[in-house]
């Protein structure tokens, strides 16, 4: 299991969490003990950005959604938005800053050892800079609050959405898709190609595509029919997520697939369609923020 103590080299995980919280008295008990705050430094390869910041943000809304004592989890890369604010020193390329904020010693625990942040590491760790056992280098520094606030932001933050306190979320989003196969191996063939997937068997012979949880912001829409422009024609059309859709194309055609859809940008999303070898149209959306959710 990833343990990111092991990049604190003159101090072990349970001295940090519970030095700072020893009282005149004696140890008070875990319920006792004031939040435990930290922040984490990682570092992400070059060339992986594109790989690694919807896999971060796919980690903090599961954290969100599955952690109710993390009680805070924010992950800052280096800003660029004003050049007249300059980092001292400056930051290092690939930046990752968590600062993170636990119930108590105990809930930090279940974080590091529970099921979302080992199965990110898992999943998504090779796309940071490792250390000497190929884990995710990092730094950690617990932190005991003397002085401050935390002043209530204007609007509510979340990563699974950001949106205004007037707004409703939209419910009932897609969650699964069917493609119907003239030639059920073949297709299978086809799409294990094209984006690896492996398939489990169920009844009848259905081959199912069971994907890990991933929180990824869920787009949809109702758009106005146009037979002149292809992926346009009446009826319905779902999008799977890639990392490059250049690359997707080329391997769908590889595979006795066409492109149905150059690659194109509209408001910000990053789309094209390709055709299966039976005629199916799918779509292909490259990885989008939440803050385009606005």
């Amino acid at each position: 299991m990833f343990d990111r103590s092991r990049n604190l080299p003159c101090m072990r995980l349970s001295d940090a969490v519970f030095t700072s919280r020893k009282v005149r008295c004696g140890q008070m008990s875990s319920d006792a003990l004031p939040p435990v705050s930290l922040t984490s430094r990682w570092f992400i390869r070059p060339g992986c950005e594109r790989q690694a910041w919807p896999a971060l943000q796919a980690l903090a809304a599961n954290v969100l959604a599955n952690e109710p004592d993390t009680l805070m989890y924010l992950v800052h890369s280096p800003s660029g938005v004003d050049s007249s604010l300059q980092s001292l020193p400056p930051s290092e390329p690939g930046l990752v800053l968590f600062v993170e904020m636990y119930r108590s010693p105990d809930a930090f625990r279940a974080h590091v050892e529970g099921a979302v942040f080992t199965s990110f590491v898992r999943d998504y760790g090779h796309l940071f800079v490792p250390n000497a056992d190929g884990e995710p280098y990092t730094t950690v520094t617990f932190l005991q609050r003397q002085a401050g606030f935390i002043r209530e932001p204007a609007l509510p933050i979340t990563t699974a959405s950001v949106v205004a306190k007037d707004k409703v979320d939209n419910q009932h989003p897609a969650v699964m898709f069917e493609v119907i196969a003239k030639n059920q191996a073949a297709a299978q063939a086809f799409y294990s190609a094209v984006f690896g997937w492996q398939f489990d068997i169920g009844t009848s012979g259905f081959a199912y595509v069971k994907f890990p949880q991933f929180v990824q912001p869920l787009l949809g829409g109702v758009g106005q029919a146009d037979p002149t422009i292809p992926g346009f024609e009446p009826g319905r059309n779902f999008y799977l997520l890639v990392d490059d859709l250049v690359a997707t194309v080329a391997r769908a055609i590889a595979s006795g697939g066409v492109q149905y859809m150059a690659p194109a940008s509209v408001d910000g999303y990053h789309f094209a369609m390709i055709q299966d070898p039976e005629g199916n149209p799918i779509g292909l959306i490259e990885p989008f923020s939440a803050s385009r959710m606005r």
